[in-house]
């Protein structure tokens, strides 16, 4: 049987009484309009005033929360037509196609339900059927267009055997048990929505970065064309050592790389946002996905126009002694030994995210800060071994990562120790190996 409806919920707890309620009533209404012989469907959001308040204001410029909200897909003249053509279509596997978009505001119902005296079902109820109305283009703006719309709501609650009347109900004790769980149920999703809120937002800037970070980790742990990109970064990195890059080359270059991994992972959000909302095929969907997927072919294009530029006089002159410009030039060096102690590490600690063997696993997750503090000390070392000084602030500092990273509980001393023999073996092997080739 063909499904006449989607339920999305943003920022609320999933409930089996709200969809029965929405199912029973999208049915009726796809029943009444004869809309079940075709292939449309409808998209229905669940959510809480402040979202509500939000989409309110973003797309009606009004700053206040309301109880239901529609965004029809038709005109009322093309809906018709669009009817005729869908009901007379018999391929069984043409696509589905959306009608609109209702969202609801769950608190609102509840309060309205307790402020008119009837039940939560039945006022949910009236806010589906009110809001699949307005998507096949039907209004209240004026009375007779009002008392026709009103008519037709109450031809569908009328099959359901729901009534709406404008007088509110006396008090009875049904109502006031009916009342006290209403409120009960509103705190319950007012302590949900702030926990969510604490889930969702960031507290100060650490947290932020962590969130970063793990959504790096994320991208390189499932985006098979992350990793690829990733593996091909370090290679050319590795083989940009072996010419002569002057500053501003070197920037050029690093940029371009940089550039491809950002626009992959924009292209991995665009995916994942627009899989969310969307679990069936619509164009629009597809638009931005394929505009996504642009970004990164155009981000790829720029990078061979960029190597050629850099690379292609530079390969003519290569000589025996080409090896040499990795030591002649130690800050291009140190710029590259770092991108690979980055990839490196994350690499690792992906790894640590996923692997449930012994050994790596996520009882033991390597410190990112710490490697990457450690692999700067150990530079400093290298480049400036004269000056006493800069050697013990910048040990100093590497350390006071080190500890901030345990003092948070972020991760644990073994973990840290391990991260930081990590950062300094990992420079040491560049450099020697740059050196002995020398």
């Amino acid at each position: 049987m063909k499904k006449n409806y989607e339920i999305i919920y943003k920022s609320l707890e999933k409930k089996e009484e709200y969809e029965s309620t929405i199912e029973q009533v999208v049915n009726e209404c796809f029943k009444t309009e004869e809309l079940d012989k075709t292939n449309l469907y409808v998209s229905i959001t669940l959510t809480n005033s402040e979202e509500i308040e939000r989409i309110n204001k973003q797309y009606r410029n009004i700053d206040r929360p309301t109880d239901v909200l529609s965004f029809p897909m038709f005109e009322k003249e093309e809906l018709e037509d669009f009817i005729v053509k869908s009901s007379n279509n018999t391929d069984v596997n043409v696509q589905a196609d959306i009608l609109g978009d209702i969202v609801i505001s769950i608190p609102k119902v509840y309060e309205q339900a307790k402020e008119y005296n009837h039940s939560f079902e039945r006022e949910l109820a009236y806010m589906v059927v009110h809001g699949f109305y307005h998507l096949m283009g039907y209004d209240h703006m004026e009375e007779e267009d009002k008392v026709h719309m009103r008519a037709k709501e109450e031809q569908v609650l009328g099959k359901l055997g729901i009534t709406r009347d404008e007088e509110p109900e006396p008090e009875t004790p049904e109502t006031e048990k009916m009342d006290a769980e209403i409120d009960e149920e509103l705190k319950k999703i007012d302590s949900d929505q702030k926990k969510s809120k604490e889930k969702t937002t960031n507290s100060n800037f650490l947290d932020a970065w962590k969130n970063a970070v793990n959504g790096i980790i994320y991208a390189t742990t499932t985006q098979r064309n992350v990793k690829i990109q990733l593996v091909i970064a370090v290679l050319v990195v590795i083989v940009s050592l072996f010419f002569d890059l002057n500053r501003a080359e070197f920037l050029c270059f690093l940029f371009t790389i940089i550039l491809i991994l950002f626009a992959e992972m924009c292209n991995t959000a665009i995916e994942t946002v627009v899989d969310l909302y969307v679990d069936v095929y619509h164009p629009k969907a597809k638009i931005a996905k394929d505009v996504a997927a642009g970004g990164v072919v155009i981000t790829a294009i720029n990078a061979i126009i960029v190597a050629y530029f850099l690379f292609f006089d530079k390969i003519s002159d290569i000589g025996l002694n080409f090896i040499e410009n990795v030591v002649n030039s130690p800050i291009h060096l140190a710029f590259s030994a770092l991108v690979i102690v980055v990839v490196a590490i994350v690499a690792l600690i992906a790894t640590a995210s996923t692997n449930k063997h012994r050994g790596l696993n996520r009882k033991f997750m390597p410190s990112g800060f710490t490697t990457f503090a450690f692999a700067i000390n150990t530079i400093i070392w290298l480049l400036a071994k004269d000056n006493v000084v800069i050697l013990t602030l910048s040990l100093v500092l590497a350390i006071l990562v080190s500890a901030s990273r345990i003092e948070a509980k972020a991760h644990k001393v073994s973990e840290v120790v391990f991260s930081a023999c990590f950062g300094i073996i990992a420079i040491l092997l560049i450099y020697g190996i740059a050196l002995a080739i020398v």
